[in-house]
């Protein structure tokens, strides 16, 4: 049963989480450490995201709003369990809900990408780059944008010099998790590089593909 119509095709920027087993949410008056606090059990495939009071989250608890929840219950009980008010969701101490029950299944990341190396038209050239990235979580990828610098090896018209210019790099990509803050991604993106040399320049604003390792700095 959903309560949120903004959640229901998982259009959520706030951080969302689905539990993959029963867990215990506590009501937000009462402490993480308060071993007396009745908690509410949130049946498993529930779906639950962070509120927008950005002052209530830190790092040992979250406060969160329950949106969909996989039950077969009349909707004034699952509205009056649920959807009428937030939980506290605890990271530490007594009420602590362990990482392995949950995962993050939407909202927005932002990290660090690191491209080593890019594949023009069959070769691969090692114009390396690094630049911020965004995110947009669903619950197996992420969609990505990236902006950033490249070290870019141009060819002297006429000679065999290679030099090594500053360009910019922008990249489109999917990111997969592969452990909680860091990701491998694969990615689509143009070069460009500026005044003369970016006009004899043969792939100037020409796609590569590539892959890229990334660090989440809000996961």
């Amino acid at each position: 049963m959903n309560g949120d119509t903004d959640a229901s095709w998982g259009l959520t920027f706030t951080p969302s989480f689905k539990n993959l087993y029963p867990i215990n949410l506590i009501n937000t008056d009462k402490e993480c450490n308060d071993s007396s606090a009745t908690p509410t059990n949130i049946p498993r495939n529930t779906y639950f995201k962070q509120t927008l009071d950005h002052n209530a989250q830190i790092d040992e608890e979250k406060i969160v709003h329950v949106y969909n929840v996989d039950l077969k219950t009349d909707k004034s009980t699952t509205t009056s369990t649920y959807f009428n008010k937030p939980f506290k969701f605890c990271l530490t101490e007594n009420n602590k809900v362990e990482k392995s029950n949950y995962i993050r299944v939407g909202g927005l990341n932002t990290g660090l990408l690191v491209i080593p190396y890019k594949l023009r038209k069959g070769d691969i050239y090692s114009d390396s780059a690094i630049g911020p990235y965004i995110s947009y979580k669903r619950e197996t990828f992420e969609l990505l944008a990236a902006f950033g610098l490249s070290k870019i090896s141009v060819s002297e018209v006429g000679t065999d010099k290679v030099e090594t210019e500053d360009g910019l790099t922008l990249a489109l990509g999917v990111n997969f998790e592969i452990s909680k803050n860091w990701d491998i991604a694969l990615i689509v993106g143009v070069d460009h590089l500026s005044g003369s040399k970016g006009d004899d320049w043969e792939f100037q604003d020409e796609p590569w593909v590539s892959f890229a390792i990334g660090y989440s700095f809000t996961r």
